[in-house]
């Protein structure tokens, strides 16, 4: 799957700042971070589900992230840290799902490698008898390999790593998210560094 491939993020439609086409009006943004029992949605499941709401220029402006009990077992606890007993009593993803919605209301969808998180929560979706992924979607890993071009990694610990972003607690849904949340915002001001406004989403024509 590429990056032109508009169908990547499993129902969101690609926007990007340094596309042409339509323009967006100016809209919050909700950064997502799943943890999950391995690494294929049609099988594997979510673990934990983080959400950081912030504003057009990337600051945050609230959170949200809960466990998720899979109904089977947590997979590599040696990765995301999250065992069997830490799901005890967590909600199953359709009870999560109105939570879920209404942090994503209204807001582009963002992940560092949002095809990844997207696909999982599409499918998720998909099993709760749910609505659709829909809205729109911003890639920071797609953003960061050209506003930050030269470097030798993109991924989140890379790009963190190389604008001096601490990155406590890798691997778990809320600590990732806070990141990619400040990776977003100086990846914006790197873009439109004295304007007064926050650069506008494009999508490209159908």
């Amino acid at each position: 799957m590429t990056s032109s491939d508009p169908h990547r993020f499993s129902g969101l439609i690609p926007a990007g700042f340094l596309t042409t086409g339509t323009p967006l009006p100016l809209l919050p943004f909700a950064v997502v971070d799943v943890e999950t029992t391995g690494l294929r949605p049609r099988q594997d499941r979510i673990i934990e589900i983080a959400v950081v709401r912030c504003d057009p220029r990337g600051e945050p402006l609230s959170e949200w992230s809960t466990l998720i009990d899979p109904g089977r077992d947590p997979g590599p606890t040696r990765v995301h840290g999250i065992s069997a007993s830490d799901l005890i009593g967590a909600p199953t993803f359709p009870e999560a799902v109105p939570q879920l919605l209404e942090q994503l209301s209204g807001a582009v969808v963002v992940a560092h490698n949002l095809s990844f998180d997207a696909a999982f929560v599409s499918h998720e979706l998909r099993r709760s008898d749910a609505p659709s992924f829909s809205g729109y979607g911003l890639c920071t890993l797609e953003l960061a390999r050209v506003v930050l071009a030269g470097q030798s990694g993109f991924s989140l610990g890379a790009c963190a790593a190389a604008l001096g972003i601490a990155h406590p607690d890798a691997h778990r849904a809320l600590a990732d998210t806070r990141v990619t949340a400040r990776l977003l915002q100086q990846l914006i001001a790197r873009i439109a560094p004295d304007a007064p406004v926050p650069p506008a989403l494009h999508i490209a024509p159908a």
